[in-house]
């Protein structure tokens, strides 16, 4: 809050730990030639494909609300995942799933930091206890402290990205399922963003464990602008988060496009995605070449620290290269999160390093 004296008598009814939070702020350079800032895939749809989009959406009647179960694209992806329908729970992007889960079911969240800054704000929105348990100094998991934290708060959600953002770090991921089967009355969420370019996942196991929930996003492979994320989980957990999703969330020109992406462009999607992680070792060499500490990742990031991180972010951005700084204070001192680009962003990049 920029200023509080601004709300007069109404600061008192602003929960405290809000007051101390910030806007999520994107800075933007006055002329982007490579968006590496916001881990989207960097190519655009095909024109074939964008083709298809465009004479589907034209045709969905704009006067109506949207199908409030999503009934088509519930199907496609259902079959897609080879779970039931009734598994599936869509929302506006991840951002409202989490906090979708955070309201269902009361009590502390805790999570591993740095991670996903959603998962903060969800629970402070929402005036739940938060447990944050710090990763190691190569944000590897510190899986006794994890365990030990679960076992003093005992919290309602726990949230493990897989791999982690913006660490890019991939933890064991059966560490998610260890915890579901020794915490029962837990739910352990497997945040699954990044799936198309980690190639792992804990959704086969997801029968075993009627207390884990897959969640899922098409904002990293090619759709970031249609906001459609999704869980996957039991059919109890799913009815639960029901009674608390919002209707019409998914917006009907949005559920059209999902569907169309899904039914049409899964492998190109999927060639892209192969693609990003060939070109993420060319990355981190160059960052490592350029005398960055580079952090391993199976994202579509890679994390770099800098000894002059302030230095090198203002020479990026004069060039129009938009990245993710993390100032020079905490767990994140001096580290940049950059996004795989194209081979062509990636070149961009490291001449504007040698500079």
């Amino acid at each position: 809050m920029a200023d509080g004296a601004d709300l007069g008598p109404l600061l008192a009814r602003v929960p405290e730990a809000l007051r101390g939070s910030s806007a999520y702020h994107v800075p933007k350079p006055a002329q982007i030639i490579a968006k590496l800032d916001a881990n989207e895939l960097p190519y655009a749809l095909p024109p074939e494909l964008r083709e298809r989009l465009g004479a589907a959406l034209s045709e969905v009647p704009l006067e109506r609300y949207p199908d409030p179960n999503a009934t088509r694209l519930r199907a496609i992806l259902a079959a897609q995942l080879g779970v039931a329908g009734g598994q599936l729970v869509f929302g506006n992007g991840s951002d409202e799933l989490i906090a979708l889960l955070v309201n269902a079911f009361a009590g502390p969240v805790l999570y591993p930091v740095p991670t996903f800054v959603y998962y903060r704000l969800a629970g402070i929105a929402r005036g739940v206890p938060l447990v944050e348990v710090p990763l190691r100094a190569d944000f590897t998991l510190d899986e006794a402290a994890v365990e030990a934290a679960i076992t003093s708060s005992r919290p309602a959600t726990v949230f493990l990205a897989l791999p982690n953002n913006p660490t890019g770090t991939l933890w064991r991921t059966g560490f998610a399922l260890e915890l579901a089967a020794r915490h029962r009355d837990t739910v352990i969420v497997s945040d699954e963003a990044y799936h198309a370019y980690a190639g792992v996942s804990n959704l086969p196991h997801l029968a075993e464990h009627p207390n884990l929930v897959v969640m899922r996003t098409l904002s990293k492979v090619g759709l970031a602008g249609l906001r459609v994320g999704f869980t996957i989980s039991s059919p109890a957990i799913a009815h639960v988060l029901e009674k608390v999703r919002p209707p019409y969330n998914v917006s009907a020109l949005d559920q059209r496009a999902a569907e169309i992406a899904l039914e049409h462009g899964a492998a190109w999607s999927a060639a892209r995605a192969a693609e990003v992680v060939a070109e993420r070792a060319r990355l981190a060499a160059g960052l490592a070449a350029a005398g960055a500490e580079v952090f391993p990742s199976e994202a579509n990031l890679v994390l770099a620290r800098f000894s002059a991180a302030p230095a090198v972010y203002a020479r990026l951005m004069a060039a129009g290269i938009a990245v993710r700084a993390f100032g020079e204070s905490g767990p994140l001192a001096g580290c940049l999160r950059v996004t795989v680009g194209t081979p062509a962003e990636t070149d961009a990049l490291l001449r504007a390093l040698a500079t």
